[in-house]
């Protein structure tokens, strides 16, 4: 979940009493009853809904007749537009008054909170009123005891396969792990339309590069830009592709510093896509390389060749779930470090980025773009 350390410690030394206090009043359901009427709760940022819907799939598939609402960020409702799966959207950017009046009035059979640390999303599960709870019971994090039903949150697993132990606890069969985009139409009209103002060849396979990495503000998990520099120059020089940047709209100038340094000319288009613009963007490329965030798995999803680099992250929790993909690690013993999303083992670089991703050399990640851009050469 994003969040600022003011909200981080409201939620850790006001939520757990919070919840502990709650715990006493919670009513265990036995839950035997086929619900008609489901919550699902996924606040975090985008890459964590994304490696959901696996879940949600297959939850669907057990329950065909049960009405689907997602409560979550605007990004991730912007995402899961089109996703056949939800039926309604609630958005979590509005009074907390007026959210717990709309949770109540739903009415909900079942809560299912998708979050494996923050006390929050435990807490909204509860105030729904749901009688039925399913969550994750995550070491030293207190957040199950308002739940009803509980799934181990295991570290150091892949995100997709925790998040399916919901589902098999909610006696849903897990068959597909495929992971989904529903980017529509008017994004790839968009994607396009952009393409042909900003002179990209339609004859000359492109990759895209996302700078940034992890949450607003926090880029440790940024790979440093003199690399990408070197990597935009090396990927052109030696495959004669076209290079886009993307990156959030308060991440356009680290494309634009990018871009300015190159010897080459690149396409900036950070700041100009929504989340389906970009999973059409991505569908169109030969192949994105990205740090760890919410677009590597947006570019995993779209089943395009994914290049993931990874320093204070785990990659066999946290990696491309992708079959094209590649990924390439820090090389400091420390690493990886992160496990819930904010408790880095080391400060950051004066830049704002770990010591560890400056041990990621570009010699590395060309080699593990090799396989996915050499047939194209040699097709040219």
């Amino acid at each position: 979940m994003q969040s600022n350390r003011f909200q981080q410690y409201l939620d850790r030394y006001v939520g757990i009493p919070l919840c502990g206090m709650l715990s006493l009043f919670c009513r265990r359901d036995s839950g035997s009853y086929t619900p008609k009427k489901i919550l699902f709760i996924q606040l975090s940022a985008l890459g964590d809904t994304i490696l959901a819907v696996p879940t949600i799939r297959a939850i669907r598939h057990t329950f065909p007749d049960a009405e689907f609402t997602m409560l979550a960020s605007p990004t991730n409702l912007n995402y899961l537009a089109n996703c056949p799966y939800i039926d309604k959207h609630i958005s979590f950017r509005m009074s907390m008054y007026r959210l717990l009046v709309l949770l109540r009035r739903e009415k909900f059979d079942w809560a299912i909170d998708l979050e494996h640390w923050p006390r929050l999303s435990a807490l909204l599960a509860y105030m729904s009123g749901a009688p039925v709870r399913v969550g994750f019971r995550t070491k030293g994090q207190a957040r199950h005891f308002l739940f009803t039903e509980t799934v181990p949150h295991i570290q150091g697993r892949h995100e997709v396969r925790n998040f399916l132990d919901i589902a098999t606890q909610l006696e849903s069969p897990t068959q597909e792990f495929t992971l989904e985009v529903w980017c529509g139409a008017a994004a790839r009209t968009w994607v396009r339309e952009t393409l042909v103002q900003a002179h990209v060849s339609p004859d000359i396979p492109f990759v895209v590069l996302h700078p940034e990495a992890g949450r607003r503000g926090e880029p440790r998990r940024r790979w440093p830009q003199e690399r990408y520099v070197a990597l935009v120059d090396a990927l052109i020089s030696r495959y004669k592709v076209q290079i886009i940047l993307t990156g959030a709209p308060n991440e356009v100038h680290v494309s634009e510093g990018i871009a300015a340094r190159t010897k080459h000319r690149i396409v900036v288009l950070a700041g100009r896509t929504d989340v389906n613009q970009l999973a059409a963007l991505f569908f169109d490329a030969a192949l994105v390389v990205s740090g760890n965030c919410g677009p590597m798995h947006l570019a995993a999803a779209t089943g395009t060749p994914v290049i993931g680099l990874h320093g204070p992250t785990n990659t066999a929790q946290w990696g491309p779930w992708n079959r094209d993909a590649g990924i390439v690690r820090a090389a400091l013993p420390c690493s990886p470090c992160l496990n819930l999303g904010f408790e880095y083992g080391c400060q950051a670089l004066s830049d704002g980025t770990s010591p560890c991703m400056h041990t990621i050399e570009v010699a590395a990640v060309l080699q593990e773009c090799d396989p996915f851009l050499a047939p194209i050469l040699s097709a040219h």
